[in-house]
């Protein structure tokens, strides 16, 4: 990918229960907006990017490229988040690249929070029974993929250890944690996702420098799609 030494780049999110979008000029993050929200991404999302480019008297085509993340969340979440990217990427001929969630989220997560011998569990609210689950380090390398589980079932499915939780899903999993005798705690850090961790994770990796391919978005389920009943024929 072609991208400038000290990029101006634009990073959003609109997967999970937020809409947030944040600006890096010159590796340094100069605005950067985090708004909860069940629903509506789709509405704000637009207004959000023009105010936060406002903020530091920017415009998309003054972007050297564009970030966003690729779920797992909501399916209308994802599907906007990556049309909006993909949208900007393509009327400004920029590169565009994708992280998932789970990284987004622990990137968050503070050096005083984390413990070397302890794992640090990004939990998404799955809007459903189950919750989204992806085990990491310390230093942020995996312990698990992501996967789908019910919280009684979590236990289980996680590495051994202490644990560090940290996400929108965490309510609904401490106590079925606490029932199966894990040893918890959990992160102060905002549990929504904030799109300069993303751009953090974007130029860290350096991401522009790697060919991703068109994004895919990362599912962890079925949708949820009710076929209409038939109907009887009508004599």
């Amino acid at each position: 990918m072609n991208i400038s030494e000290n990029p101006t780049l634009l990073g959003l999110d609109t997967a999970g229960s937020s809409c947030s979008v944040a600006v890096m000029k010159n590796g340094v993050i100069v605005a950067t907006r985090l708004e909860e929200m069940r629903r509506g991404q789709s509405e704000r999302l637009l207004p959000l990017v023009h105010e936060v480019l406002g903020e530091v008297d920017l415009e998309l085509l003054d972007m050297d490229g564009f970030a966003v993340t690729r779920g797992p969340g909501g399916f209308t979440g994802v599907r906007i988040g990556l049309a909006a990217a993909q949208g900007f990427a393509l009327a400004c001929d920029k590169p565009l690249v994708g992280v998932n969630n789970f990284e987004v989220m622990a990137r968050a997560v503070p050096d005083e929070e984390k413990l070397s011998n302890q794992v640090l569990a990004v939990l998404i609210d799955a809007k459903r029974a189950d919750i989204f689950v992806q085990c990491f380090s310390s230093n942020l390398s995996s312990f698990t993929e992501p996967f789908a589980v019910a919280p009684d079932q979590m236990s289980m499915k996680m590495p051994e250890g202490k644990l560090l939780l940290i996400g929108d899903g965490v309510d609904q999993a401490a106590a079925a944690l606490k029932e199966a005798g894990r040893d918890i705690e959990i992160s102060a850090v905002n549990p929504h996702l904030d799109a300069q961790y993303l751009l953090n994770i974007a130029v860290e990796r350096e991401l522009f420098e790697q060919d991703q391919g068109r994004l895919s978005p990362l599912y962890l389920r079925a949708p949820d799609v009710s076929l209409p009943k038939s109907k009887s024929p009508v004599c």
